[in-house]
This record gives C-alpha cells, sequence and structure tokens, in this order.
C-alpha cells in the first residue's frame, strides 16, 4: 500500500506555519486560517494529487498542473504571502517561477470527477 501523500504535504506544510485540511479525499485546502476555511476569511487554495503529480486551484476556479521536480511547500508559501484574501488566479510571476501549466475545466473534471458527489 502506497503511504498517503497528503499526510505528508500536511505535515510539512505545518512545518512553515501553513494549515492543510482535508476537504474531499482528493482535496486539501491550504490556507493560514485556524479552523473551517472559507474563501472570504483569508488567503486560500486548494491542491490535488493524481498519478504522481500535485494540482493548484483556486476559488474561481482555475487549477494548475504542477511539474513533479517542483518544492510544493515552496510554493504553497509562495502564493499564500501574496495576499489576505482568496487568490481567483496564480500570479504570472509565480506560474512562471513554478512552471505552472493551466489546465481547462473539462481536464480537471477528468482528473477529479465531481459529478454525482452531493447526490
Amino acid at each position: 500500500m502506497q503511504p498517503d501523500p497528503y499526510i505528508a504535504l500536511t505535515e510539512a506544510l505545518g512545518a512553515v506555519g501553513l494549515a492543510g485540511q482535508r476537504s474531499r479525499a482528493d482535496q486539501l485546502i491550504v490556507s493560514a486560517q485556524p479552523g473551517p476555511v472559507w474563501p472570504n476569511r483569508g488567503n486560500s487554495f486548494w491542491l490535488s494529487y493524481n498519478q504522481g503529480l500535485w494540482y493548484l486551484s483556486t476559488w474561481l476556479p482555475v487549477c494548475y498542473r504542477i511539474p513533479a521536480n517542483k518544492d510544493i511547500v515552496a510554493l504553497c508559501s509562495a502564493c499564500m504571502a501574496i495576499g489576505s484574501s482568496a487568490m481567483y488566479r496564480v500570479p504570472p510571476d509565480i506560474v512562471a517561477r513554478f512552471q505552472l501549466q493551466e489546465i481547462d475545466d473539462r481536464q480537471y473534471e477528468r482528473l477529479f470527477p465531481t459529478e454525482g458527489e452531493g447526490d
């Protein structure tokens, strides 16, 4: 059985003062907020893992594929440092620095299906 990548990432985020809260089996909300995370209470975004790659999604939502060789904790720290409200798009300088690749809604839905949830 493979270790849960979300557990290790949550611990690493905690070490730099960020919180990782599991929202769904494939979604970790990243924030610096204590307690429940809401997009109107501070900066936050979420990460999802699929087939060896991490994906960062904003509340718009906009989703980015993160190349395998990138430091996820450094990316989260950079994103969290941009402000105190929810990030709707990752700033271009962070996209370039971490070589993020924006994916469209169809690609995201294929990777992380939501149809039928909550039914």
